[in-house]
């Protein structure tokens, strides 16, 4: 499966895909250095595990989502979404990895230009099978 194809699956889940959005704010710069930050925030053996196609990815906790993400960021997220900072931190610690697996071809964190094109392809795809009358 190609890594655009990965993060293709990964967002064609709503939540995902907004919670995917928010962290990138319209910045895919923002993004990315959120991929990098958990390079620092968790330990290198969960890190090199979502960089590894062939490995299972390493699950994440809360703690190390709200050192990436930081408060601010959570609490944007959760008044968006309706939510708590809390749950927002547990969704993406359920999230993050696959997505660190998916920007990661060959183990290189994507470049923000190529992380923005490809998130355009994969929503400009998702519009063009939600049709018309959307989702």
């Amino acid at each position: 499966m190609s890594d655009v194809r990965k993060l293709a699956t990964l967002l064609d889940d709503p939540e995902v895909r907004d919670l995917v959005r928010g962290l990138a704010g319209n910045r895919p710069a923002r993004l990315r250095a959120i991929v990098l930050e958990l390079a620092v925030t968790t330990t290198p053996e969960q890190y090199r595990s979502w960089l590894d196609d062939g490995e299972r990815n390493h699950a994440m906790t809360t703690g190390q989502v709200r050192a990436a993400v930081g408060e601010e960021l959570l609490g944007d997220l959760a008044d968006a979404g309706g939510s708590t900072p809390g749950a927002v931190a547990w969704q993406l610690a359920g999230i993050l990895p696959d997505l660190v697996d998916a920007v990661t071809p060959g183990g290189r964190v994507l470049e923000a230009d190529v992380l923005a094109r490809e998130l355009g392809q994969v929503t400009a795809e998702d519009d063009l099978e939600a049709g018309v009358f959307g989702e």
